[in-house]
């Protein structure tokens, strides 16, 4: 393991923490460069850093699959010059963002981590100082070599990291996995022994940018009728991440509704199934009831969060592969997450 310290690039992308009050409400535009120096000076002053903003600075609810490409590539080309990243991002599309940065660069063993605030550095009980400093602390330490999200003293695992609070200072939880690390409350960082996931190799060798999908988010709820969901499939999406019920359940009583899911994916859809509730993993024939779902085609999304599949899909989709090539690479990859070895 190598004794030269990282060198550290933060990216900037906009977001509360570096937020102004404004007539619109608030909005990028805080003198984040000036704060952060100043925030480095006086703690981190041995650290050899450099800040890049990538203009033009937004709130995260615009983020997309560009705005995912633009922190891989400030990442990748940076990489020969900087051992560390810091990306400093909006919290409502964090977990996204994380996510596509995790497939992005999977494999790659490179220290990236996502931070945010859930208030901006410009008030007094801004949450933004001890997130950013965290961040930094964890990407810096030599034990650290993938993508995740820091806050509120927890290190977690970007593949699996999801917004649970819009307010609270632990706005993030990591679902499904146990926090990579945590710092206490005597300073000290303490990492915790992970599973080894299929997910954390390459998906693919050679990744392609992101780009901008066909994909569509579907909740099931009491009383949906086949129409409105043929409606929301007409024209066939590209893919569709389904929250379905416990496990993986959905209706089985309700024959146009499956015949539905069964049109799309045989018209190229890619139907991956998620789970609504806020912890466990799909397993697609545990019920009966979840029967029908396997029979349209649709694959289970394991122990992934909304944003991880999401993100997973579109990347996915980016590399234009055909639907059963994606499928395939789903059911080895993705559905057995939980419990895949490597």
């Amino acid at each position: 393991m190598s004794t030269e310290p990282r060198r550290l690039l933060v990216v900037y992308t906009g977001g509360t923490l570096g937020m102004q009050l404004t007539e619109r409400g608030w909005e990028p535009g805080a003198d984040l460069a000036g704060w952060l120096a100043d925030l480095m000076a006086e703690h981190c002053a041995t650290v050899d850093w450099e800040l890049v903003s990538l203009e033009p600075l937004i709130d995260s609810s615009n983020a997309g699959p560009d705005d995912w490409q633009r922190i891989v590539d400030a990442v990748v080309q940076h990489r020969e010059s900087h051992q560390a990243f810091v990306v400093l991002h909006g919290t409502d599309t964090l977990g996204f963002s994380a996510a596509a940065t995790h497939f992005a660069l999977a494999g790659q063993g490179l220290p990236v981590v996502l931070t945010g605030a859930q208030r901006s550095f410009v008030v007094d009980d801004s949450d933004a100082p001890g997130n950013v400093l965290g961040a930094i602390r964890c990407a810096l330490d030599e034990r650290f070599c993938q993508v995740a999200v820091y806050f509120d003293q927890a290190l977690l695992a970007g593949h699996h990291a999801t917004k649970i609070s819009s307010t609270d200072d632990h706005a993030f939880d990591s679902v499904n996995l146990p926090p990579l690390a945590v710092l206490t409350d005597d300073d000290e960082l303490i990492f915790t022994e992970q599973p080894e996931l299929g997910v954390d190799r390459p998906l693919v060798a050679e990744p392609k940018p992101y780009w901008r999908s066909d994909l569509v988010v579907l909740t099931l709820h009491p009383g949906l009728t086949a129409e409105r969901l043929a409606a929301q499939l007409t024209p066939p999406p590209q893919a569709v991440v389904l929250r379905a019920y416990g496990t993986g359940n959905a209706p089985d009583n309700d024959p146009a509704l499956l015949a539905a899911l069964s049109r799309a994916s045989e018209a190229g859809t890619v139907v991956v199934v998620t789970t609504q509730c806020p912890h466990g993993a799909v397993e697609l024939g545990h019920y009966a009831v979840s029967q029908g779902l396997l029979a349209t085609g649709a694959v289970a999304g394991g122990d992934f969060t909304t944003d991880g599949l999401v993100a997973g899909l579109t990347f996915l989709l980016s590399q234009d592969m055909a639907p059963e090539q994606i499928r395939s690479l789903l059911r080895e990859r993705i559905s057995g997450a939980e419990t895949e070895k490597v």
